[in-house]
């Protein structure tokens, strides 16, 4: 009996994936989930995090950026339904591209995925606070994870929460940097700017 071409096509490409799915978890390519023990210590110290980026949106320091910069991450954070830090790959990854990302998820059901931390995920080092935060009214509402964070001192993971509370709230920077900062110069202005002859 003859089989049919595309059925023996669709056969392989089964075997294919089933294979590629087998690799990925042998070497830890499967991005780890957060868990589901509920943290309210971790979700006091996010907000007491974003609250001070917030704070220190001041264009006196950070040359370019709006006054109502502070405003404008308030309303972004409103729009926040949930933000998952995961790493790239799983556990078993020691490999320099393993990194921790974070998934935006907006209330309008649209996604940013991928938006990298900062930080690279080397478990033999230190576990990542791998974390799922629940936002409501540009607050963090419920933050759950495996409980890994209690292995540690707070002191420990200030410097992971502060970094997360600074790559969300800058996600929106580069979605929408009209909100943030001013327009650029253009060529003209710049030269202007430069031309001693200027009146």
């Amino acid at each position: 009996m003859l089989r049919s071409p595309v059925l023996s096509f669709k056969v392989h490409i089964m075997i294919l994936a089933s294979l590629a799915a087998y690799l990925c978890a042998c070497t830890g390519r499967v991005p780890e989930q957060p868990g589901d023990m509920p943290s309210p210590k971790l979700a006091e110290l996010i907000n007491s995090a974003i609250a001070r980026e917030i704070a220190g949106m001041d264009p006196a320091v950070l040359p370019g950026l709006l006054p109502q910069a502070g405003e404008q991450a308030r309303r972004w954070l409103q729009e926040i339904s949930q933000v998952v830090a995961r790493c790239r790959y799983g556990p078993g990854n020691n490999s320099k591209s393993n990194l921790l990302e974070y998934d935006i998820v907006l209330a309008s059901g649209e996604q940013i995925t991928g938006v990298y931390s900062g930080q690279r995920c080397y478990y033999p080092a230190a576990r990542p606070l791998v974390m799922r935060v629940q936002f409501q009214g540009g607050q963090v509402r419920e933050v759950t994870t495996d409980g890994r964070e209690r292995e540690r001192p707070v002191d420990a993971s200030l410097g992971e929460i502060q970094q997360f509370a600074e790559r969300v709230l800058r996600a929106d920077w580069k979605r929408s940097p009209t909100r943030y900062f001013r327009a650029a110069k253009s060529s003209d202005e710049v030269a202007r700017e430069w031309d001693v002859r200027k009146p």
